[in-house]
């Protein structure tokens, strides 16, 4: 796992993970107790100034040795059925497993189970062989591997983002900007009316269409906060095409990348083929 200062999830998500043979903690240099809670877990720390999300994932993948590599945030549980599952798939002949499998990932916020809205439950690709593997992506990374995928959705992963609003905000700062940044290098535009519009429109689609609000009063804060994260990226990625033309003279205490630059993930790339057992 990646980690900066998180103390206050790094134990409970590590002691969900003693079935592993080895537990690897890339910390970005945390200034409270994470580090020393880690080892005191078991862990290994491996210190790295921090360089992106795909680069942080890829110095654990080089710290570690087996055959099989199964990565959390630290805000994540693995529950004792998934743990199980996967010391069973591990303990099998790889040859008889996909190179990847997509494992369920059950939401929670505000301390309630979110049973609807947009990836309630999700499905991410968290235990694949190791060899071969790298993390791609900067914001959303994730493992680039060759072959099909398997499901795991009868045992789960269990997100507990510790958030309340203030912390929440913060995220969605950073986040925001690292994806504004993104659909910059990828040449995307928007407009300040499509930024306004966009508010509505995502509240309608997570609220109704994936029934957000059906979570009740929790889904009701989370969908105003999605929402709103919308309307920030939108905003920000319109600044950024604002300076970047010299349309408007601001300090943005960062380099904009060149538009064009990057490019976005082909479907292929996002679907890889389904395994079958058997196959």
């Amino acid at each position: 796992m990646i980690a900066r200062n998180e103390e206050r999830a790094i134990e409970r998500c590590l002691r969900s993970l003693a079935f592993a043979d080895e537990r690897v903690v890339v910390d970005a240099g945390s200034t409270d107790r994470t580090v020393e809670l880690a080892r005191a877990c078991g862990a290994k720390v491996v210190s790295h100034d921090w360089a992106g999300f795909a680069r942080q994932r890829n110095v654990g993948l080089e710290n570690c040795s087996g055959e099989w590599v199964f990565f959390l945030d630290a805000d994540e549980e693995a529950s004792p059925q998934l743990a199980a599952r996967l010391r069973a798939i591990a303990g099998d002949a790889p040859e008889k497993h996909p190179a990847c499998y997509s494992i369920r990932r059950d939401e929670f916020f505000l301390g309630r189970e979110l049973r609807f809205g947009p990836g309630n439950p999700s499905h991410q690709w968290r235990f694949f062989k190791r060899a071969g593997v790298r993390f791609e992506g900067e914001v959303h990374e994730f493992p680039r591997f060759e072959g099909p995928v398997g499901l795991v959705d009868d045992a789960a992963i269990s997100h507990w983002p510790d958030l309340g609003i203030d912390k929440f905000l913060t995220k969605l700062n950073h986040y925001t900007t690292l994806e504004a940044l993104d659909r910059f290098a990828q040449g995307q535009r928007t407009t300040l009316f499509h930024a306004a519009g966009t508010f509505f429109t995502t509240f309608l689609k997570n609220g109704i269409r994936y029934r957000g609000l059906w979570n009740g009063k929790e889904g009701f804060v989370l969908t105003v906060l999605e929402s709103f994260s919308r309307v920030v990226r939108h905003l920000k990625l319109w600044v950024f095409w604002q300076v970047h033309e010299g349309k408007l003279k601001l300090d943005l205490g960062l380099k904009l990348p060149r538009p064009g630059s990057a490019r976005p993930l082909e479907k292929a790339e996002l679907e890889p083929p389904v395994w079958k057992p058997g196959s």
